[in-house]
């Protein structure tokens, strides 16, 4: 039997947007077709903000007053506080706030900075200032990565899973996934908001084979698909050859994919990496000789 399961360790970002238009990239999955899995994503290096930080919060309170301001080293910005009709309470615009807490106001922003959303709907308590949000560049590639749909290996076998026989004892096991952007590779994404885009693209750097019985077998690449004309034969990328039987004469494999990724935009730049891991059950027996001819 396959299992699915998906467990996040690094979450991706959720943008919200103008009301024209709403921009929404909610968390990061695991996603797999054929043998699925349980999915680990983590990252060791998420980016950090730096250099550009984008420009200031900007204080409009009277419809149509326009604010300005500079980004540290950047061009100037500014956003207009539009006249315009909030929806009722209760409709999401509002974000769980009611009017008697405050009121929507409805921005509008060009020239430099990292704002995010141009337009963009913002909840002001009352005596407050409207201010609006800034995103960084480093959660831009965050929501240019979950938008990805990057997977864990969809894994193959030969012998095949559901093989009556499964594997046997000193004979090659092939092992590979099935090609497609989301588990090959290289995936490229972008995500923008303003003037400022970020591209990120994942690469899979190699795929490592947990085989049951206590071995590791690290491959390149995706592994060679098997065919019937190679029966007998090693893969010549990624293999396994079992020695003994595992315990219960079932092996549990987990094929993890440990991927690269790379981001730039809004002059910054940064490395992650994620590690996507499915699971099979491989039957493996031992075929045993007996020599009845008796001694001369």
């Amino acid at each position: 039997m396959l299992k699915s399961s998906c467990l996040i360790t690094a979450g991706l970002l959720s943008l919200t947007a103008a009301p024209a238009a709403h921009a929404q990239a909610g968390p990061g999955g695991c996603t797999s077709s054929g043998t699925h899995g349980r999915c680990w994503v983590a990252a060791t290096d998420p980016g950090r903000p730096g250099g550009l930080t984008g420009p200031p919060p900007v204080a409009a309170a009277d419809p149509g007053r326009q604010a300005g301001g500079r980004a540290q080293g950047g061009p100037r910005y500014s956003c207009v506080d539009q006249p315009w009709t909030a929806p009722p309470a209760g409709d999401p615009l509002w974000g769980g706030h009611t009017p008697a807490q405050g009121s929507l106001h409805f921005m509008l922003c060009q020239g430099g900075g990292a704002l995010q959303g141009w337009p963009r709907v913002v909840f002001a308590p009352n005596g407050q200032p409207v201010v609006v949000p800034q995103v960084s560049p480093a959660k831009l590639a965050e929501q240019a990565i979950s938008e990805m749909g990057l997977s864990a290996p969809d894994i193959r076998l030969a012998p095949p899973a559901d093989s009556p026989h499964g594997a046997t004892i000193g004979f090659p096991v092939w092992m590979w996934t099935a090609r497609r952007e989301a588990t090959t590779g290289p995936v490229t994404r972008t995500a923008s908001a303003g003037p400022i885009t970020v591209t990120a693209t994942a690469t899979l750097t190699a795929i490592d084979w947990s085989m049951g019985d206590g071995s590791t077998v690290r491959c390149s690449g995706p592994g060679s698909e098997f065919t019937d004309d190679q029966a007998g034969r090693p893969s010549p990328t990624c293999g396994h050859v079992y020695a003994h039987l595992t315990p219960g004469g079932v092996a549990g494999i987990d094929a993890t994919s440990r991927w690269e990724i790379r981001w730039s935009g809004g002059g910054q730049s940064a490395f992650r990496t994620m590690a996507l891991t499915s699971s099979a059950r491989l039957p493996v027996r031992e075929i045993r000789t007996l020599n009845t001819g008796g001694a001369r």
